[in-house]
């Protein structure tokens, strides 16, 4: 149980509201309908909550019962036990109240971080659906999605300590933190658990092959080896990781090759993200030189292209070869 009482999390809220009040609660929160909340004491809240049917605002009052319970009067008189306008109260009161714990902020990359934490604890669902808490792939999705579809994402656990962890979403792809909110929604569920202690002091059971983001201008792939694995395994990965775990061979091709070297062994993972970044670069690879044989090609025309009245500058040529090598 949180110290404090009103702090909840996803978990939490759903131990109180369906999934459609949630979402209407967090809209409410989203659309700022919350224009006053204040703590009375620490087992009182007092909000004020627009509602976006009638206009009207509410009043909400949520109290601390003495069995360690919540309990809601709002204006509305709904007969769920906590209301839209209650789990907005709720949205409202984290938003202000939430402290990371284990992030320290100091720059710009840090409050991103942060940000993204606290996200993970109150904006998205998970499911593990294969593996242990502690080393497992889950089903992360957003209680609202800024899509007209619900969008759901596969998230790898690897560490609940170090941004390790890969998810399938677009923020991951681009943001060069290391971590996405649906990431630490899985990593803050599953610290909650029982016996994750024990699951943690176990660690990975593969040896596995990542992209760590320890520069925000370029990745490296790396491997997590296990204390004692095959020696076949270990002569095998000696020759593409260095001691430190640094990938020392080519990108992509010799990524590539790793993968069809491990397929279907049950003590290696290759992670989806390292694979992901070697077909990006494969993608760039060919891009560029695409881009250098159009650029040669208008160059031998002397800067001419059919159509164009005008002839192209060799700055021009270069931008022309960029945009037509990505269609």
């Amino acid at each position: 149980m949180p110290t404090d009482f009103f702090l909840f999390d996803t978990e939490r809220l759903h131990t109180i509201a369906s999934d459609v009040v949630i979402k209407q609660g967090f809209e409410y929160f989203a659309d700022c309908r919350v224009f006053s909340l204040e703590k009375i004491s620490d087992v009182a809240l007092i909000a004020r909550v627009e509602d976006a049917e009638d206009g009207e605002d509410y009043q909400v009052e949520l109290n601390q019962d003495n069995d360690a319970t919540l309990k809601v009067t709002c204006c509305c008189h709904s007969d769920t036990s906590a209301c839209n306008h209650a789990i907005a109260a709720l949205y409202q009161y984290a938003d202000q109240s939430y402290r990371v714990d284990d992030v320290v902020i100091g720059n710009a990359v840090d409050e991103a971080i942060a940000e993204r934490v606290k996200k993970g604890h109150n904006e998205v669902r998970v499911n593990l659906i294969s593996g242990n808490y502690a080393f497992g792939v889950w089903q992360a999705s957003s209680i609202v999605s800024s899509t007209h579809w619900q969008q759901t994402y596969h998230v790898h656990i690897r560490s609940l300590e170090q941004r390790i962890n890969y998810c399938t979403c677009p923020d991951l792809a681009s943001n060069r933190l290391g971590t996405c909110k649906h990431i630490e929604a899985a990593v803050h569920y599953a610290r909650t658990r029982p016996g994750i202690q024990s699951l943690k002091r176990a660690g990975s059971p593969v040896s596995f092959v990542y992209l760590s983001w320890e520069s925000a201008t370029l990745p490296v792939v790396k491997l997590s080896r296990k204390c004692e694995i095959d020696v076949d395994l270990a002569v095998l990965l000696a020759t593409f990781f260095d001691q430190q775990g640094y990938f020392v061979g080519r990108i992509p091709e010799d990524v590539f090759r790793l993968a069809e070297l491990t397929l279907g062994r049950d003590d290696f993972q290759m992670g989806e993200d390292a694979l992901r970044y070697a077909r990006q670069c494969a993608d760039d690879a060919m891009q560029a030189q695409r881009g250098q044989h159009i650029s040669r090609e208008i160059l031998r025309a002397n800067g001419l292209l059919p159509g164009v009245k005008v002839r192209l500058f060799p700055y021009q040529s270069e931008g022309v070869a960029f945009l037509a090598a990505r269609g």
